[in-house]
């Protein structure tokens, strides 16, 4: 195996603390169909799929029950991977592996955490067989003879609480991200309707029904044709892409570079401190602005606009993430399958403009709103890197836990045993 056993872990083959399970759909009773997702497990197939999957279908699906283990038996590379935990029991495609592993060996989640760790970092490949479509198929029984260092229950249990304290502080910073994003969209929305949020009474005196093919000096597109030959790894100019356009931000990491050639070609959009930025197509209408001091920049396949003299390009980028906004540009599409936003649409967006007073006291209270939402995604990026650490150290046994905190589970292992 790689690497070398920690003082008081054992090695062990997976099939030694685990046996395969294999059991076919032959009930009439309402079990759950479940998906396999690569970040939240499994899920609900209803809640995953557009279109329902109907019991008749099901006869050779599988049965997994709760504490068994399922894997994707063509993507474990992806870490596609899980134990059954909120459900008593649930069917899933023949395509997948079921399998259990004995509790007096090994706790379920140290097993869910080292078998994705695995198979993410690619130590499982090895036992792949080639698989359908040149997928990695990789079957039990030669995943069984795979070798790893297990640590004693004991410190199973205690690595085990140090996770599900990590987990806990991060569906909590999950669930205010979540609450903040709510309440700034909901602010956003009075705020562009002309509800004071003071009162919650509308003042629209001075404002006008407008588009923004009126108040932008400009609306246009970035490099289309062929951006990819103007790429260079070294020197050159840094573009923009949708992928480093967010909500009201700028992502400035994985730009790509253009010739300074290619950049004098496309200088009609190059862009400019104040410039309001839009994605066109995968998420289009989400829109930042491009801060000062930015310095010279190109942009591809996003949209560009220039405010008037009337506008502020901030208080464009926040509305353009407003949900009136995304209202609009859902209508535009006329329910296409390929989400796609262009300039002639884009120009229709109807927008309502206060007065510039009014335009600066709404960009200072959502900036606010944002501020928040961005202190907590950041606390929340800390605490998933923070997982990913001890996931390493951890379960690797490179970081030991004092043995104070592990003699607390002593009994506990004592009574799996």
């Amino acid at each position: 195996m790689w690497g070398n056993v920690p003082k008081g872990w054992r090695e062990v083959r997976i099939g030694q603390i685990a046996r395969e399970i294999s059991n076919r759909n032959r009930t009439s009773a309402d079990i759950p169909v479940l998906s396999m997702t690569k970040h939240r497990g499994f899920v609900r197939s209803n809640e995953y799929f557009s279109k329902s999957v109907y019991s008749e279908n099901t006869d050779q699906y599988k049965i997994v029950k709760r504490g068994q283990f399922a894997y994707a038996t063509i993507h474990l590379d992806e870490g596609s991977i899980d134990y059954l935990k909120n459900e008593d029991a649930g069917l899933i495609s023949p395509m997948y592996t079921v399998f259990e592993t004995d509790c007096e060996e090994i706790d379920p989640q140290i097993a869910l955490r080292k078998f994705k760790r695995f198979a993410l970092s690619g130590r499982f490949d090895p036992y792949s067989n080639g698989g359908v479509n040149r997928r990695k198929s990789i079957l039990f029984r030669d995943l069984s003879a795979f070798k790893f260092a297990l640590p004693p229950l004991a410190e199973q249990y205690a690595i085990a609480e140090v996770f599900s304290t990590v987990e806990e502080a991060i569906a909590t910073s999950e669930a205010v991200c979540v609450q903040l994003h709510e309440m700034t969209e909901a602010l956003a929305e009075a705020l562009f309707l002309g509800i004071d949020p003071c009162t919650g009474y509308k003042k629209v005196d001075g404002w006008r029904a407008s588009t923004l093919a009126s108040e932008m000096a400009s609306i246009q597109v970035g490099i289309v044709v062929k951006p990819a030959s103007y790429y260079v790894e070294v020197g050159g100019v840094p573009a923009l892409r949708s992928l480093n356009v967010r909500p009201n931000r700028l992502y400035l990491g994985e730009l790509v570079k253009i010739s300074d050639h290619g950049h004098r070609l496309n200088r009609k959009s190059a862009l400019r401190a104040g410039d309001v930025v839009t994605v066109r197509t995968g998420e289009p209408g989400k829109t930042a602005i491009v801060p000062d001091n930015i310095g010279e920049i190109n942009c591809i396949d996003v949209i560009f606009s220039r405010p008037g003299s009337e506008v502020r390009g901030e208080y464009v980028s926040f509305f353009m993430n407003s949900r009136i906004a995304k209202r609009q540009i859902s209508v535009l599409q006329g329910g296409l399958a390929q989400q796609h936003l262009n300039v002639g649409e884009m120009k229709r967006i109807q927008i309502r403009v206060p007065p510039l007073a009014r335009q600066d006291q709404t960009v200072r209270l959502l900036k606010g709103a944002w501020s928040r939402i961005e202190a907590e995604e950041a606390t929340l990026e800390k605490l998933i890197s923070l997982r990913a650490s001890l996931s390493q150290e951890l379960l690797s046994g490179r970081i030991r836990l004092p043995e104070s905190i592990i003699a607390r589970h002593r009994d506990k292992a004592g009574r799996a045993a």
